[in-house]
């Protein structure tokens, strides 16, 4: 009786944390899916019938792993555009779990947890985790760290573990623009990947460079035939043409961020920005800690893939301003961290002020969390350029 009691009261808060979890991510990302908006927009129609079958994967496998995932899906569930929104939601998901996973270690755990929810709850996410197209990768940012941070915390099995690591940095590349944030992180970190070979076995090596050429393949072999496709996994423009529009696209980028989007009805809520009021400034005080106050491998790489995500919007070929949303939301967590941090330096041994202050840093954050889900929810759906954009029916 003793065990079972230990076992219920050390497993009943993990579970009703999961359940949670479960609860939010369903109402969040899967709840109304397919009946929010009237009908769909071309561009998931075109993702599905480029993920018909294998033969139109192979022809052009630019987001091979979502689309992968859609055909199947659709073979074995369900026949419809309906499925590419439901592995958008799935990718969302992971994207959100990882994202706790890489701040974790970083912050406090007060401060993980609240920069989660923002960062889940953004209507910048928010579009791209329910849109049935393959913009949802470009959050792949956030994969690429926790893959890195796992391998580097780990000490046991490192050999085993790099193969994972190895397959996931494959797959990205077939992501448009995520192979610049890679190569910055492999320049960062140069020197201990040296050292973590100098200590490989010579099997693991030919074992991991056998793993990263085998799932790269594809690519490489469609490239071979048509080079657009490797310009296009690049996140390049294909065309001397399309670099005329970079400064204006540049621009564009920048201003997206917390002062005025383009409107594009697909993404966005009229000119509304990626963040609001509250988010910009906890992002601006973020960069200011990172460029100012911290110097190391993390600053660099975030400050860097900050500069990538404005160039490769800037090209805007076959990459958008999502780019943009995993590095704002990890500067924003960089600046809640250290307003939270401040506030509790000034009041260290007066719980009275710790409370007041975290209190209302949380009532300052759930106004933010409302403003952009009604955004998404409300605002976004009954727009008028928005419904006329999601009007086509497709089974």
């Amino acid at each position: 009786m003793n065990t079972l009691k230990n076992l219920y009261f050390r497993t009943w808060r993990p579970a009703v944390l999961v359940l949670s979890l479960a609860l939010l991510a369903y109402i969040l990302y899967f709840h109304r899916l397919g009946s929010l908006l009237p009908g769909y927009n071309q561009s998931e129609i075109e993702t599905l019938q480029g993920a018909s079958n294998w033969h139109a994967i192979a022809n052009n496998p630019v987001d091979a792993p979502y689309k992968v995932l859609v055909w199947f899906l659709t073979a074995i569930l369900h026949h419809g555009v309906l499925m590419t929104r439901a592995v958008s939601a799935l990718f969302g998901t992971l994207a959100v779990l990882v994202f706790f996973a890489v701040i974790k270690p970083w912050f406090s755990f007060r401060t993980a947890f609240l920069a989660t929810i923002l960062f889940a709850t953004s209507a910048g996410f928010l579009h791209v985790a329910r849109l049935g197209t393959p913009y949802v990768l470009q959050l792949g940012l956030v994969a690429f760290l926790g893959a890195i941070l796992w391998y580097r915390r780990r000490q046991n099995h490192r050999a085993a573990i790099g193969y994972l690591v190895v397959l996931l940095c494959a797959l990205l590349w077939y992501v448009p623009g995520m192979i610049w944030f890679e190569l910055l992180g492999f320049v960062l970190l140069q020197q201990g990947i040296r050292r973590q070979f100098r200590h490989l076995s010579a099997v693991h090596v030919a074992g991991y460079s056998l793993l990263f050429l085998a799932t790269l393949a594809p690519l490489l072999a469609a490239g071979a035939h048509q080079s657009h496709i490797l310009l296009a996994a690049a996140g390049l423009p294909a065309t001397s043409h399309e670099l005329t529009h970079f400064g204006s696209n540049f621009l564009h980028g920048l201003l997206s961020v917390g002062v005025r989007s383009d409107g594009d009805p697909l993404l966005w809520v009229g000119h509304a920005p990626l963040l609001n009021i509250v988010e910009l400034v906890l992002m601006l005080l973020g960069v200011y800690y990172y460029l100012f106050s911290e110097r190391s491998v993390r600053s660099t790489f975030l400050v860097g893939s900050l500069g990538i995500s404005l160039v490769l919007a800037g090209f805007s070929a076959n990459v958008g301003f999502t780019v943009l949303v995993p590095v704002l939301y990890l500067l924003v967590a960089s600046g809640l961290n250290q307003l939270l941090e401040q506030w509790l330096t000034v009041f260290p041994r007066n719980p009275f002020a710790k409370s007041i202050g975290v209190g209302l840093v949380c009532i300052m954050l759930s106004f933010s969390v409302l403003y952009q889900v009604r955004s998404y929810f409300v605002a976004w759906p009954h727009n008028t350029a928005v419904r006329a954009s999601f009007s086509s029916q497709h089974d």
